[in-house]
């Protein structure tokens, strides 16, 4: 499988940006072919995106951070909150369970 770090980077500079005073982490979610970002919030919950193989191979990294901000990404992850996840593939964001 081939491999998107830089796209990756993007995604993740994207969340850290957006939650400035929070512990952010990545991993690679293969069970769902994706890779998710973890954001650490008070108390004691986590936020979860998670971004397709998919939509990380279909773009580079400037398009990843434009993509983002146009679907208003962090937005819908904090309205999500930590019961839900933020998936986020070629055709855009859902909320889904975790």
């Amino acid at each position: 499988m081939p491999e998107y770090a830089d796209q990756i980077a993007a995604l993740v500079h994207y969340v850290q940006n957006e939650f400035p005073d929070h512990d952010v982490w990545d991993t690679r979610d293969g069970d769902r072919s994706a890779h998710t970002v973890s954001v650490g919030i008070s108390p004691g919950g986590v936020l979860l995106l998670t971004a397709s193989f998919e939509f990380l191979s279909d773009y580079d990294p400037g398009q990843v951070t434009r993509l983002l901000n146009t679907w208003k990404a962090a937005d819908v992850l904090r309205e999500a909150g930590p019961t839900k996840r933020l998936l986020v593939t070629r055709d855009g964001c859902s909320v889904t369970n975790r």
